[in-house]
């Protein structure tokens, strides 16, 4: 199946600035990427959100999502504003990065913030990420159990799952499948050169992570949402980066499409 594929703007931040946000919009657009999630990070902005309810007539591209980081006690009342406020975007991505209260404060941040999810229309995906308060898939997906909320759910981050050393990647995303929303992905391999001394974040046919074999499990568990590219931190050339991102995932999707017994399965059976 060929599932659509979007970049985080992410792969426009270099050594060099950020690129703006039509810039951003014109090269997706001409590459042949179908969305763009768009960092509104913990409130501090980069791209003016009101930009967003254009980029479809505009450029042809989707919103795949607004990814949001949460700091517990710091910045609660921001991203509640955000969240009640932007328009042009359906989901919602929501990274826990630290917190002052400890986890019931967590629980009572996300609770606030689903009623307006509810009355807006939107969802919401907890994002798990290497180095945060929600790292693991397994904590992601105890929240989601918590609240039981049809418009709560979770993102898969290939790179943050990779870098975790969670495993058990089918496993992983079998016990996320009932709340899975969106996935994201990156090539990487485990090192200290890599970003924060753990891994690299490589385009996706780079490094050690085989994004062919997260591509069939998703296949074989019949997921039909988007595919993220996540560039941070691949440097150089932006637009041959996405370029080759792209080319990448779509030829995994031929080949998965004509070989889907090619992909490994534990234990080699």
């Amino acid at each position: 199946m060929k599932l659509p594929i979007h970049a985080l703007d992410s792969f426009f931040y270099t050594s060099m600035g950020v690129y703006s946000f039509r810039s951003q919009c014109e090269m997706l657009a001409e590459i042949g990427y179908d969305a763009i999630t768009v960092a509104a990070w913990g409130g501090q902005l980069l791209t003016d959100l009101s930009l967003l309810p254009s980029v479809r007539a505009e450029h042809g591209l989707d919103i795949a999502a607004l990814y949001l980081v949460l700091h517990e006690g710091r910045n609660d009342a921001v991203l509640r504003r955000i969240v009640e406020s932007v328009e042009g975007v359906e989901l919602i991505e929501l990274a826990v990065q630290s917190s002052l209260n400890g986890e019931s404060a967590i629980l009572r941040v996300i609770e606030s913030l689903l009623p307006i999810i509810e009355r807006r229309g939107l969802r919401l995906a907890l994002y798990p990420h290497r180095n945060h308060v929600t790292e693991t898939t397994s904590q992601v997906v105890a929240i989601c159990q918590h609240f039981d909320h049809p418009q709560l759910g979770a993102t898969f981050n290939g790179y943050h799952w990779y870098a975790s050393e969670e495993g058990d990647l089918e496993g992983r995303l079998r016990a996320m499948q009932p709340w899975l929303m969106q996935v994201t992905t990156s090539g990487s391999a485990l090192s200290p050169l890599g970003w924060g001394g753990v891994a690299t974040m490589e385009p996706p046919d780079r490094g050690e992570l085989d994004n062919f074999t997260l591509l069939a499990a998703l296949s074989r568990m019949g997921y039909s949402g988007r595919i993220g590219l996540l560039g941070w931190d691949y440097c150089g050339d932006v637009y041959l980066k996405l370029q080759r991102s792209l080319a990448t995932i779509r030829e995994m999707q031929e080949r998965l499409s004509r070989h889907p017994q090619w992909a490994p399965v534990a234990g080699g059976q």
